[in-house]
């Protein structure tokens, strides 16, 4: 019942507020002529029931503009000319100041507030005022205008309480829908709240990645080629430097990629690329990379992926998801430590773990390890980041309808794991001895 009423009084998206109330006015308004024309002639008003039947086709043709041809500001008007032509015509056909006219102008008066054009206030109130009052004097001054047009007691209590049932049911109705938009308004104001303060959250995170993150390596950089360009060093010194300042520069590189690729993200400019992804054939060029960053902090790295398993997902984001979990763990690998990366197969799920021997992760930070409150901290060598790593991982996963999680312990290491969906065809690949991707 509900969804059919919506539907004959307009959709939210299509029409507003207040054509939606003067939709419902006028379908109650129909519904309360309709009702009135056999009441009326059966009670012996015929005139106010011819009346009435001429003003249910007007204001059918006023619905139909406005709902249908969506002409609401002329169906406004056009309804205020009959409305007012109504109540006159109920007014002196329904005994005058003896019937319940005087309140069908106050809910005239209400209704007129709602659905007419501050610019038209001036016209449509006053002259429902200047009506109302010019009949009352008027019957007041000429004694016998307006007969009585009652049969008997019980016809005027049944119109009075019609009438108050018609009054009341519309002011409800009136009043709920204002109510209705008050709280959608209400819900939209702390919906665009709680989006600016996200998104003043990450305009800080990414001023101070700019400010201090970015700053602090480019310095460094600059003041490695200061030495070796102002000082005749030792061989054995400018290696080291050299090495060093390669260390930096591709921190500082790894660095800014993840700050693009979050600022993207917090765009909304990801495209997710969903397709099958040979695992082993995805990975391999990340974790040949990373292997040899490893090897440079002197880190025993392991991979074992199968040449067997495929799943569904966005081939550049699974590569930066897990050359930021490597790179993590390198970070907080102490040197002679253990990186392994492996698969497992568990509910239709790929599970691509990375475990490390580093320093773990404290409890206290557990918990918003996977947001921007995670503050950046400094590797086992003083590696320096900028927080983002997991926060991208995290976001991309989910955005390819995956999972990320860990499990830590503090000087003993961490195992974080991405859980994404296999191929449809990975079974049968396997039963037929064979991958299709």
């Amino acid at each position: 019942m509900i969804l059919f009423w919506n539907k004959l009084i307009g959709d939210k998206a299509k029409f507003t507020i207040e054509a939606r109330i003067f939709h419902s006015v006028c379908l109650l308004v129909l519904i309360a002529l309709v009702v009135n024309v056999p009441y009326n002639y059966l009670m012996g008003t015929r005139n106010l029931a011819i009346v009435m039947l001429g003003i249910v086709l007007g204001v059918v043709a006023i619905y139909y503009s406005s709902r249908i041809k969506l002409l609401y500001n002329a169906s406004v008007i056009a309804f205020q000319i009959y409305n007012n032509l109504l109540l006159i015509a109920i007014y002196y056909y329904n005994s005058g100041i003896h019937g319940p006219c005087y309140g069908m102008y106050i809910v005239s008066f209400f209704i007129g507030v709602i659905i007419v054009p501050k610019k038209q206030y001036w016209l449509w109130l006053p002259l429902n005022v200047l009506t109302i009052f010019g009949l009352l004097y008027y019957e007041a001054t000429h004694p016998g205008w307006i007969i009585n047009s009652y049969p008997n007691p019980s016809a005027r209590f049944f119109d009075y309480g019609f009438t108050y049932i018609f009054i009341a049911g519309t002011i409800m109705l009136v009043a709920a829908y204002i109510r209705e938009a008050l709280h959608q308004e209400h819900t939209q104001v702390q919906e665009k709240a709680q989006t600016l303060e996200e998104t003043n959250r990450t305009k800080d995170k990414l001023l101070s990645v700019l400010a201090h993150d970015l700053k602090e390596p480019l310095a460094s950089i600059q003041g490695f080629l200061e030495l070796l360009a102002s000082y005749k060093l030792e061989e054995s010194e400018r290696i080291d430097i050299e090495r060093q300042l390669l260390s930096r520069t591709k921190d500082t590189s790894y660095l800014l990629s993840n700050v693009l690729a979050w600022t993207k993200g917090q765009m909304a400019a990801v495209e997710v690329k969903l397709s099958s992804l040979h695992l082993q054939k995805t990975l391999s060029n990340t974790l040949k990379l990373v292997k040899g960053i490893a090897e440079e902090k002197h880190l025993e790295f392991e991979y074992h992926l199968s040449d067997r398993i495929c799943i569904v997902g966005d081939k550049d984001l699974m590569q930066l998801i897990i050359r930021n979990l490597v790179t993590n763990a390198i970070k907080f690998t102490y040197s002679g430590g253990k990186i392994v990366v492996n698969t497992e197969i568990k509910e239709n799920k790929c599970l691509i773990m990375v475990t490390d021997t580093g320093s773990g992760i404290p409890v206290s930070k557990q918990s918003s390890i996977f947001s921007l409150a995670a503050r950046s901290t400094f590797g086992t060598q003083k590696e320096k980041g900028a927080g983002l790593g997991l926060v991208l991982c995290k976001e991309f996963t989910e955005l390819q309808g995956g999972q990320i999680g860990f499990i830590s312990k503090e000087n003993i290491g961490s195992t974080f794991y991405v859980s994404m969906p296999l191929c449809q065809n990975f079974v049968a690949a396997q039963l037929e001895d064979r991958v299709e991707c």
